[in-house]
């Protein structure tokens, strides 16, 4: 697949109101190793923005990207027609936990997912729709995910999520139950003197290996500005920083 246009800016729009990306998108695009011709599939992409961010690079063959909730469905339409990637990713309007590939969706070399974060019980849930889904596991639980990535994967293929640590045992317990081995495992700060408020993890289905503890990742410098790791972030994807923060789910 040829990758989008670099020239030209990618415009990702979302709504005024209800679940808005964070910088997560952007740490996992940034994270997944894609093999040149392979198949990826986003669970929740939300308005969109992993796939188109994924579409920058030329190694994927194809991106297919599903959505429970209809209006950030419908705003992936939009997003995805707007940068003209159409013929580049495949947008599914479907619950992922009661959705699993057939002749048409066959099995991906990698699934890529920002999930909700939060469990039932924990916190209160928003008022607003929209953002409670995205942020707690009224649809989508950790069990269900990584279960449903178990089914949609080769042998092989990698499954790459971000969570908050204080839940990074039991994700290392559900990802060791379906035989989705950690190979690598990234935290990031907000500053060097802040406690890590996200990991990020690859797992490989059936294929044990040493899990890789990469280098944290800072994302403010000591004034608040994007470190310079964070600023080559965004640029490799043509995409400007804006204001986005680093814990907001």
């Amino acid at each position: 697949m040829t990758a989008l246009n670099s020239s030209s800016p990618l415009a990702i729009q979302q709504a005024e109101e209800g679940y808005r990306y964070s910088i997560e998108p952007f740490l996992l695009a940034d994270f997944v190793h894609l093999s040149p011709g392979c198949r990826v599939l986003d669970v929740g992409t939300g308005c969109g923005v992993i796939p188109l961010l994924l579409a920058t690079r030329g190694e994927v063959k194809e991106i297919v990207a599903i959505e429970i909730q209809e209006k950030l469905y419908d705003l992936a339409v939009s997003n995805i027609s707007d940068n003209g990637a159409e013929d580049r990713i495949r947008l599914i309007h479907d619950d992922f936990v009661n959705w699993s590939p057939d002749a048409t969706n066959r099995l991906f070399d990698s699934v890529i997912s920002n999930p909700p974060y939060r469990k039932l019980k924990t916190g209160r849930i928003n008022p607003n729709s929209e953002k409670a889904v995205a942020r707690h596991e009224l649809s989508m639980s950790l069990e269900s995910l990584t279960a449903g990535a178990d089914d949609c994967l080769k042998e092989g293929g990698t499954f790459i999520l971000a969570y908050p640590p204080l839940r990074l045992t039991e994700v290392l317990e559900y990802l060791n139950l379906h035989k989705l081995f950690p190979a690598r495992l990234r935290f990031i700060h907000g500053s060097r003197n802040a406690e890590a408020r996200i990991f990020l993890v690859e797992a490989i289905k059936e294929r044990r290996a040493d899990c890789v503890i990469e280098p944290p990742l800072y994302v403010y410098n000591k004034d608040g500005s994007y470190s310079r790791e964070m600023e080559q972030i965004y640029a490799s994807f043509n995409y400007s920083s804006g204001t986005h923060h680093v814990e907001e789910k």
